[in-house]
Parts: C-alpha cells; structure tokens; sequence
C-alpha cells in the first residue's frame, strides 16, 4: 500500500504565539514511562474515521507510540491531557538524528474535540521545546488532514511543501 502523501510544515520558535490557558477541567503534564498504553488507546479512538486511520498500515496505537518512543522521542518535551482521570490529548515531540526538532503527533479524542485542549497540548509542547533551545520545529501532516493543518497555523507553522 502506497503512503498518502504529506505536507511539511516548519514553525520558527521566535514566531511561537503566547500561551493561552488550557480549557477548565484539564490537567496537563509532561509524557511519562508509563503512559503508553493509554497514549496508544487514545490514538486509536483520535485516527478512527479520518484520513490518518491506518496509523502507519498497522492499525495499532501502542505499534506507533513504541515507534516514537525509538525514533527520538522528546518524552521531557511533549505534553497528555487530561480530564476526569482520563486521557484526551496529546502532543509528542521527536528529534531526528540531524538534531532537527519534529511534532510527531497531535491528538484529541473525538468527545474532547473542538475545545482547544489539542491546541493548549501543543503549544505548551512548542514552549517546552523553545525553552529546551531549538530555534525550529517541523511537522508533517497527511494531506487531507485540515483539521491538522488549521491547528499548526494556529500556532503559527508554515507549509513550506509537500513531504
């Protein structure tokens, strides 16, 4: 099976809007060991029914968090949410081995969306990994995924091509 074509996005750090509090109810904290189960689950039920369903053509969460978590996951630097005990955003940082800093993924559970709790997680991924002193940020987003795209402009990323 052929990969869908992607778009890159690039966010200067300097150019990173402020941050604006979370939405009431949910807590936000850094990605822990023990997580990923969770994390997994909540990417299954994130990709249901939208272009990036087949989650790397395995259909399995845990198969894409272990992915990232081996291929230069920031853990220190990305950010769950969290309301009522359970999980319902995340963003998770990558760097490559170039040293380039990555949004690996953003996603909200299909009841959380809308609410800008996806958008808080990642902007305070963003100031995590500006803090950490990266000057750039990357991201690909599967083409098709708009909802993806409007939120990385949102926080001021840029298309500079497809992938």
């Amino acid at each position: 099976m052929d990969d869908p074509a992607r778009s890159n996005f690039r966010l200067v750090v300097a150019d990173l809007p402020e941050l604006r509090p979370g939405p009431g109810g949910v807590a936000f904290r850094t990605v822990e060991d023990d997580d990923d189960a969770e994390l997994g689950g909540l990417m299954e039920r994130a990709y249901a029914g939208t272009v990036d369903e087949d989650l790397g053509d395995n259909n399995d969460g845990l198969v894409e968090i272990e992915d990232w978590r081996s291929s230069g996951a920031v853990p220190e630097c990305s950010i769950v949410a969290l309301q009522d005990g359970g999980y319902v955003s995340a963003c998770l940082i990558a760097r490559a081995p170039s040293g380039n800093w990555w949004v690996g993924y953003v996603y909200t559970d299909p009841v959380a969306k809308g609410r800008g709790i996806g958008r808080a997680a990642a902007a305070q991924a963003l100031a995590l990994v500006r803090a950490a002193g990266a000057t750039e940020v990357q991201a690909e987003v599967t083409d098709g995924n708009e909802p993806s795209e409007r939120l990385l402009r949102s926080l001021g990323f840029t298309r500079t091509g497809p992938g």
